[in-house]
């Protein structure tokens, strides 16, 4: 016979004998459990560490519009609005300056998601077009 011994929050333990055959898958339950939670918070406390030691990580969904936006020369990105229709460029204006959702956006012209989708990837080519050169 093995002796278990059960340790709860409070404090309090509580010891119960049991087979051998028992106590073996208890050891097996124990090792898979330690197993199972090192599997799960190696990644994260990896990429903790990293962080707290001063690693960045590339934010990979910013496009490269809103990088040259973002950028001094904003009078060329002026310019190359300014080829855009009226409807469009006040597409671009909401969406990168004003910082509205592209559902919100849809919302307030009465069209799908899908729609706005579409008609931004069409500025974005456009637009990068005209600043092909200064795209990085």
């Amino acid at each position: 016979m093995q002796v278990i011994i059960y340790k709860f929050v409070d404090g309090t333990t509580n010891a119960v004998e049991v087979t051998e055959d028992i106590y073996l898958i208890h050891l097996e339950l124990l090792q898979q459990e330690k197993r199972n939670h090192w599997k799960e918070t190696r990644r994260h406390t990896s990429l903790y560490y990293l962080i707290e030691n001063g690693i960045d990580f590339e934010d990979k969904s910013t496009d490269t519009l809103a990088i040259i936006i973002r950028r001094e020369n904003t009078e060329r990105v002026h310019k190359a609005l300014l080829t855009l229709s009226d409807k469009r460029r006040e597409l671009v204006h909401k969406f990168y300056y004003e910082e509205m959702t592209m559902r919100a956006i849809a919302r307030e012209r009465g069209v799908s998601h899908s729609s706005i989708s579409q008609q931004m990837a069409t500025v974005r080519k456009h637009l990068q077009k005209q600043l092909r050169d200064y795209v990085i």
